[in-house]
């Protein structure tokens, strides 16, 4: 049996960097997407041998179709690349904008995982985390329905994932609160807004990435399920 390689989406900053970089402390082979060519070069660069990076938009089908999966096949998956979105009251809703969104936080990891399906190493056992949000349990914040509505699909499709790969891949979502990230800084009320958190403070990338690193290597009997980790907050 081979050491586990995970192929990561998001991967160059954030939680994906964070869960990157802890994976490669226990020994395992990351590949890195991420559209953002300067920043994922100096994430594989502190990572070291484990590591490998390739630009990938996620919402192109070509270019997902055409990265390189063969010089080092994945054995798990995490489906992490997502945005935020603008925030938009119901009357300045834009298609073309929705559409983004779905085709990134929704339609990418579909064809993600797709990928990763026709690409993996069978010689480990495998699992795939799709990074979801409590907004797919609760709505989300006022005037980001969209981006709600989007990890509320994600976690059908963690479900429906987790009934259809079983019982070669075990499938799970994490669903994190208030984390402090770049891309938190885009959201209403941001780390600032502790007092909405039972534990009184935001999360850092490096507690969702633990989290990760459980549901992809030391869950074996877990499979189907949503994580939160958010403070307590829902």
């Amino acid at each position: 049996m081979s050491r586990p390689t995970v192929l990561i989406t998001g991967a160059a900053a954030g939680i994906g960097r964070a869960i990157a970089n802890r994976l490669v402390q226990r020994g395992a082979r990351v590949l890195l997407w991420d559209v953002s060519a300067p920043a994922l070069e100096q994430t594989r660069d502190e990572l070291g041998d484990l590591a490998r990076a390739e630009v990938v938009d996620i919402a192109d089908e070509n270019a997902i179709a055409s990265a390189d999966m063969t010089t080092w096949r994945p054995t798990h998956l995490v489906n992490n690349a997502g945005i935020l979105g603008k925030k938009r009251s119901w009357l300045d809703l834009e298609a073309a904008e929705i559409e983004r969104l779905l085709r990134i936080n929704v339609t990418g990891p579909m064809l993600v995982t797709k990928a990763f399906l026709n690409a993996r190493a069978l010689d480990t056992p495998g699992a795939i985390v799709n990074m979801a949000s409590i907004a797919g349990e609760n709505g989300g914040a006022p005037g980001f329905a969209a981006y709600g509505a989007s990890k509320g699909a994600l976690l059908a499709l963690t479900r429906a994932m987790a009934r259809d790969l079983a019982p070669d891949l075990r499938v799970n979502a994490l669903a994190p609160g208030i984390i402090q990230t770049a891309m938190q800084t885009g959201a209403p009320g941001g780390a600032a807004n502790a007092e909405a958190i039972p534990l009184g403070r935001a999360g850092s990338a490096e507690e969702v990435a633990g989290a990760a690193e459980w549901l992809l290597l030391d869950a074996p009997y877990t499979s189907g399920e949503v994580l939160r980790v958010a403070g307590g907050r829902r």
